[in-house]
C-alpha cells in the first residue's frame, strides 16, 4: 500500500494510539473496520461518523439532522446574494418576484431553525 491507500490506515493507526477501540463491526459504505472514538463511531477510510439506527426511518430522521446545518448555511448564503440584486434592481417587476423570493427563503430557513430545535 503507497500514497492515497496508506492515508486511511496511517489514521486508524493514530487513532488507536489516541485510545480509539477498534469494533467488530465494519463500515457500511467501505467495509472498512469501524473503531469508536470517544462517544462516537467513526470510519477512518471514509472520514466520517457513522450512526446506528434500528429502523429506515430512524436513517431518515439522522440524515436530516445532518444535512440541517449545511442547508442552513446554503440558504443564508442565497439570501446575501438575493439581496445584493434587489439593491442593484430598479424595475418594480423584477423587485416583486425577487422579494417573493425572499419571503420564501426566508420562511424556508425560519422552517429549518424550528427543526433544528426539534
Amino acid at each position: 500500500m503507497t500514497g492515497k491507500n496508506d492515508q486511511p490506515v496511517k489514521k486508524m493507526a493514530e487513532l488507536l494510539r489516541r485510545g480509539a477501540t477498534m469494533l467488530a463491526d465494519a463500515c457500511p459504505q467501505c467495509g472498512s473496520p469501524l473503531l469508536k472514538v470517544d462517544e462516537d463511531i467513526y470510519c477512518a477510510h471514509c472520514d466520517r461518523r457513522i450512526v446506528y439506527a434500528d429502523s429506515d426511518e430512524e436513517v431518515e430522521t439522522y440524515a436530516v439532522k445532518a444535512l440541517i446545518p449545511e442547508l442552513h448555511e446554503t440558504l443564508l448564503r442565497k439570501l446575501r446574494s438575493l439581496n445584493d440584486l434587489v439593491e442593484a434592481e430598479d424595475n418594480i417587476e423584477s423587485l416583486t418576484k425577487l422579494a417573493n423570493l425572499m419571503v420564501l427563503l426566508l420562511q424556508t430557513l425560519h422552517n429549518l431553525e424550528n427543526m433544528r430545535g426539534n
